[in-house]
């Protein structure tokens, strides 16, 4: 059933379809496929299983695209993570310092290719961001945009859904922590000199910046450890 489920998330990528998408009914996809219904109906299930794909029963019903493959592995990845979290088996001090080490890169690659919207996406965030500075809902917003903007930015599906999990489950935990001692204007700042860097091309500057802002945020949250 390995194959027929292979065969089918060729289909998917073959046909560009997103989260949402009609593949068709079962047995529309094994006569597509030329595979048999029982074969089919097997690879659809472990498809569900995966949560890439999900069955709706009915009128208007047949598979559909759940999540496509990178989706699925941030998913999946930001899950683990929070289950660690709850268990005590990691800390957000660890998860920061894994931070470190996936965002720089990522910026470096977004300086070197985003397209002009996802460019536009950062400018967004960083304007909705000071033009709200006293509601915290946006600067929340502001912050998780402008870090999944970049992991998109950087080109590498892989690598995106490999950070997800720091949108996921870390940032607004990490707020909530440095709430006391972060100062809002210097992380803006530290912001736009992050978009800045990208606009120009220059990696190496991109990365620089963002390890300024990442290690900003790590000295936070040793301050307010320091102070419990």
């Amino acid at each position: 059933m390995e194959a027929v489920s292979q065969q089918l998330q060729q289909a998917i990528a073959d046909r560009e379809l997103r989260p949402g998408d009609r593949l068709g009914t079962e047995a529309e996809l094994a006569t597509q496929l030329d595979v048999s219904r029982p074969a089919m109906r097997e690879a659809v299930r472990l498809l569900v299983g995966a949560n890439l794909v999900r069955a709706a029963r009915g009128p208007g019903g047949g598979v559909f695209v759940a999540q496509t493959p990178d989706g699925s592995l941030a998913q999946t990845i930001s899950e683990a993570i929070a289950s660690m979290l709850a268990t005590e088996a990691t800390s957000i001090a660890e998860l920061t310092e894994v931070r470190l080490l996936l965002e720089v890169p990522l910026s470096g690659l977004a300086a070197r290719r985003a397209t002009d919207d996802q460019l536009a996406e950062l400018r967004d965030t960083v304007a909705a961001a000071a033009a709200a500075p006293d509601d915290d809902a946006v600067q929340r917003d502001s912050d998780i945009r402008f870090q999944r903007t970049i992991a998109t930015a950087a080109g590498n599906r892989v690598a995106g859904a490999l950070a997800g999990w720091s949108a996921d489950v870390l940032q607004s935990r990490l707020k909530d922590l440095i709430a006391p001692a972060i100062v809002e204007p210097v992380a803006r700042q530290q912001h736009s000199e992050i978009l800045q860097a990208i606009e120009q091309r220059n990696a190496g500057l991109a990365e620089r910046a963002m390890r300024l802002h990442l290690q900003y945020l790590d000295d936070l949250l040793e301050t307010v450890a320091s102070r419990a």
